[in-house]
């Protein structure tokens, strides 16, 4: 299968002042993610980088694989520029594929591993992906062949790459451990090979919970100088530290938490597939000191029935990303393992823009997500009138400018321009507000605001209230169509013990909690689980569908019912 498009993309770039002016502040190392992987390795060749449960690889080894894989993409026909998604999970190969892609000026594009055909056919063709990397096969479906099936509608693709697993070895297929074979005996391929700080190297996708996801662009410079410095200052807090991630490196928070080995000689243990049984196996074997996730993860850890059973306290620290935690997680976390975790605030877009430290008072580390960190610049913006600024206490949309900014949305200009102010803010689309000190208080996505009546209602306060309930393990909140009010507030739950919600019983618990009586939900649906995205975030799209169905369905008498 021969291509059939023009070779090359054309990534926008930022101009030479917009360069100047981080680069001279010190915020842009102008650095590539394998120039600094390689000065991680001098330093330190022959301690452990990758655990998992079937081998442990040194830094030496780690830079002999990937540079062996680098060549061998290079001989398969990668070339700079061209983009590569990556469809595995937490394998030694995805870290591989992180250094030996920009090494050779590539840009990698991690793909969620729940996505089938009917995704794969709409992402890759969207993209014009030229390579693609996947499993032969992995937890019961065969990734291999559901590329296969859809080779026909992506003319673009040049080749598919199958790790672990048969190839037909003919054309426009190859094995990756052919190609690490192969490049190992050609390693002078990467001789004439240049890359560039400001180089588009990274591409991947919001996680979509309104239903419209957009694929954000990054360059080394704006991802690269952020992460060598967290993670040096967490190497430098614990010298001992070992690193475990329940996210998978498909989705950006697990994918840069990975950055934490190569640029600062953190050791990383790798979880395939998250099974809250498994991490704590592998917390007690290895020792990990750091664990990180979204607040599913950690809660699936924490109420896990032998948790009790584990030993896990070797744990120091962890770090909660993907969603807001709760204050209860937040309490459970120090109570259990004696660790305030950050409450951090960012987006594929912007990377990390506020954060929690240890050192901040109970109350701002409980319930806001911080100040802004490493150079970004915070802004709360009246939602009509982006150019006047509002005072602390009052909820506006959150802007925000700083050296984490993505470049551009891949292939959507006009939505790009849509999110930029004239003076560089970016517009993330989420609400909040700040207090006096300037710690940041999100409320939630724009999209997302429930209007009762002319009553602006943000369902993290409903959420918030809600898990403190005894009854009431997980929460949230999406607004109910309502001919008369617009909408009314529905919140989904999940109870412990099988516990029951009952609307009246609700509405008095908020008002012991002196809550605004609008926040009570007014319907309550129990749920076993709630629906998750690829990412470990809500579905709140999914949410707002069913609880449109269910008044369609019921009416008024939606309204109260458990």
């Amino acid at each position: 299968m021969g291509h059939e498009l023009p070779r090359g993309h054309e990534f926008p770039r930022f101009d030479d002042s917009y360069r100047q002016r981080w680069v001279s502040a010190g915020l842009w190392a102008d650095q590539t993610l394998h120039d600094l992987f390689d000065e991680t390795v001098a330093e330190r060749p022959d301690a452990v980088a990758v655990t998992t449960r079937d081998r442990r690889m040194t830094f030496a080894e780690y830079k002999a694989e990937s540079d062996a894989l680098a060549a061998g993409l290079l001989l398969a026909g990668v070339e700079r520029g061209d983009i590569v998604a990556v469809q595995l999970p937490n394998w030694i190969e995805f870290c591989l594929l992180q250094i030996a892609l920009s090494r050779i000026g590539a840009v990698i594009q991690p793909t969620h591993c729940v996505f089938r055909e009917r995704e794969l056919r709409s992402l890759l063709g969207f993209c014009d992906t030229d390579f693609v990397v996947v499993p032969d096969s992995f937890e019961g479906h065969g990734y291999a062949n559901a590329v296969r099936n859809i080779r026909d509608d992506l003319p673009r693709l040049r080749k598919l790459i199958v790790a672990r697993g048969d190839t037909s070895g003919g054309e426009g297929e190859a094995g990756l451990e052919t190609l690490i074979d192969e490049g190992g005996r050609d390693l002078e391929r990467l001789e004439g090979v240049t890359t560039d700080p400001d180089d588009v190297f990274y591409l991947n996708f919001t996680s979509g919970t309104e239903g419209n996801p957009k694929g954000f662009l990054h360059t080394h410079n704006t991802l690269i100088s952020t992460f060598k410095n967290m993670s040096q200052a967490l190497a430098n807090l614990d010298p001992e530290i070992v690193n475990l991630t329940c996210s998978p490196m498909t989705h950006s928070f697990g994918h840069f938490t990975t950055y934490q080995c190569a640029l600062a000689g953190i050791p990383m243990v790798l979880v395939d597939r998250y099974r809250p049984g498994d991490v704590l196996e592998l917390i007690e074997q290895e020792r990990a000191t750091s664990i990180s996730g979204t607040p599913a993860h950690l809660i699936g850890i924490l109420h896990h029935p032998d948790f009790e059973s584990v030993d896990t306290s070797s744990v120091k620290s962890v770090s909660v990303g993907g969603a807001r935690s709760s204050p209860e997680l937040m309490e459970t976390l120090e109570a259990v393992w004696g660790v305030r975790s950050a409450n951090t605030y960012g987006m594929g877009e912007n990377i990390i823009h506020t954060r929690t430290m240890p050192w901040d008072p109970e109350d701002k580390a409980t319930e806001s997500v911080g100040r802004p960190l490493f150079g970004a610049e915070l802004k709360i913006a009246d939602p009509a009138d982006h150019a006047r600024e509002l005072p602390p206490g009052e909820v506006g949309d959150i802007m925000f400018r700083g050296p984490t900014l993505f470049v551009a949305y891949h292939k959507q200009p006009e939505l790009t321009a849509a999110t930029r102010t004239d003076d560089g803010w970016f517009v993330t689309g989420d609400r909040g507000y700040v207090d006096d000190e300037g710690y940041l208080y999100f409320a939630g996505r724009a999209k997302e605001v429930i209007n009762r009546g002319g009553t602006k209602i943000y369902p993290k306060a409903v959420e918030d209230l809600l898990v403190e309930h005894a009854d009431i393990e997980e929460a949230a909140v999406v607004g109910m169509p309502d001919e008369r009010l617009g909408e009314r507030v529905c919140a989904y739950v999940v109870t412990r013990n099988g516990a029951t919600a009952d609307v009246e019983e609700l509405r008095s618990f908020f008002a012991e909690q002196k809550a605004m009586k609008y926040l009570a939900p007014e319907a309550i649906v129990v749920v076993d689980e709630l629906p998750m995205t690829p990412t470990g975030k809500i579905a709140k799209s999914a949410l707002v569908e069913d609880a449109a169905e269910r008044v369609r369905a019921h009416g008024e008498a939606m309204r109260g019912k458990a």
